[in-house]
């Protein structure tokens, strides 16, 4: 062949290499990570939407609490008609229209306004530390999804390439039962178990269905979009301790401490129910008719003295005082379990490292006993069934290493979550 003849056909597989080139990147950077997956899920939950929605409600009562410092203004307009057998004189007139503007300054309360304000503000607090608790929670389903389709591909993937195995050695059971080196039942006992394979394979891929199914309904994205995992397990995990101090900046801990700061703050409010309270009134007359009538505004001090409820009022400190202890209690409960989250995943980090490492130097041997058990089977030293328990052991072995090892980054994942290192945190969510 000329040179100029075969320049086209080098030309065209040039260009084929350019293409496949361009074209795998660019379906690699459509692969979600996990925190692609994170973020598009993050704009669907409603969960974390109704959060944002609660802290909203809880700053308008802050600003209600507020309010009960300061004035109110009223407009009254009403209109009187008196019996008709009273005197209709200049003091006593029949009709009595009246209009007027009234305006109240709380002076004195009990301190229970400011009590109040604290108690609201606490429980704003709390509803942010739910906000991000709620993504917390988010996260983690999305990881344990995540891993889940990753893991169940990986499987589909580690079978196919068992039955690819076992299909190899039908055909050279069969060319060996050509030539009378091998039995047929040797070559069924395959053929059972690629059958057996195929099974499995079907039933992985309703698994697989399934956590696809969940994955499009978190994230809003189609069912096939495909994962990228970029997570990596650290070479030396962090001591204990490193997760245990982080426990007060749990959000849920962070929670239950703001609830108890709001119930405390209810027994000053429930107590200034007792105190008296002082309210400066004035009303500025705009139409008022009889001796008053040239009265055009006047200014009232008003003391206002708590002597008798039916005991209603000792009933509410009761409750408050029951409320915070509940409260308390509720604190050291979120408290101890979020530690025992904490000490629990890290016990499973610790396992899952184990553990790699022992899968890993088992499926290495798995597979050097396979290879030796093929050759010595050429060699007349070993029977069918010593190959096919190899090659059994070998790819079972290799199947539990890829589930532990996505098991293992999962857990890791948890165990960032429970000492909020992930996910990142959440700006302010906006009204």
């Amino acid at each position: 062949m000329k040179p100029d003849d075969a320049s086209p056909t080098i030309w065209a597989v040039a260009l084929a290499a350019c293409l496949l080139a361009v074209v795998r990147p660019v379906a690699a950077a459509g692969a979600l990570t996990l925190d692609d997956y994170f973020a598009h899920a993050l704009t669907r939950s409603e969960v974390v939407a109704t959060q944002g929605e609660l802290i909203q409600q809880a700053e308008e009562r802050y600003r209600q609490a507020g309010s009960a410092l300061r004035p109110t203004i009223d407009g009254v307009a009403s209109y009187t008609w008196l019996d008709k057998g009273a005197r209709d004189t200049s003091a006593n007139p029949a009709r009595h229209p009246n209009a007027r503007i009234t305006a109240t300054q709380p002076l004195f309360r009990g301190f229970r306004e400011f009590a109040s304000m604290r108690q609201t503000q606490a429980l704003v607090g709390a509803q942010g530390e739910d906000y991000r608790q709620a993504r917390t929670q988010l996260f983690k389903d999305v990881a344990q999804n995540f891993y889940d389709v990753l893991s169940l591909e990986q499987d589909l993937k580690n079978l196919d390439e068992q039955i690819n195995y076992n299909l190899e050695r039908e055909k050279e059971l069969r060319d060996r039962v050509r030539i009378g080196r091998s039995r047929t039942g040797e070559t069924l006992t395959v053929q059972s178990t690629i059958s057996t394979l195929r099974a499995q394979v079907e039933q992985l891929r309703a698994q697989l269905s399934a956590a696809r199914e969940a994955f499009a309904f978190l994230s809003g994205l189609p069912a096939a979009t495909p994962l990228r995992d970029v997570e990596t397990l650290p070479v030396n995990l962090d001591a204990l301790e490193a997760y245990l101090v982080r426990l007060e900046l749990r959000p849920d801990v962070k929670a239950a401490q703001q609830r108890l700061t709001a119930a405390q703050e209810n027994i000053t409010v429930a107590r200034g129910a007792r105190q008296p309270s002082l309210d400066l009134n004035a009303n500025r007359y705009l139409e008022r008719r009889g001796s008053l009538e040239n009265v055009d505004w006047d200014v009232q001090l008003a003391l206002t003295i708590p002597l008798y409820a039916g005991g209603s009022r000792q009933s509410q400190v009761r409750e408050a005082v029951s409320q915070s202890t509940q409260a308390e209690l509720g604190a050291s409960q979120v408290r101890r379990q979020a530690e025992q989250e904490i000490r629990s995943v890290y016990q499973s980090v610790v396992f899952d490292h184990s553990q790699l490492e022992a899968l890993e130097k088992a499926t290495e041997a798995a597979r050097k006993n396979y290879e030796v058990q093929r050759r010595d089977y050429r060699l007349g030293l070993v029977t069918n069934l010593d190959v096919l328990q190899a090659l059994t052991a070998f790819q079972e072995n290799q199947r539990a290493l890829d589930r532990a090892r996505y098991t293992a980054k999962l857990d890791y994942l948890k165990l960032e979550a429970a000492a909020v290192r992930r996910p990142a945190a959440p700006e302010e969510p906006t009204p």
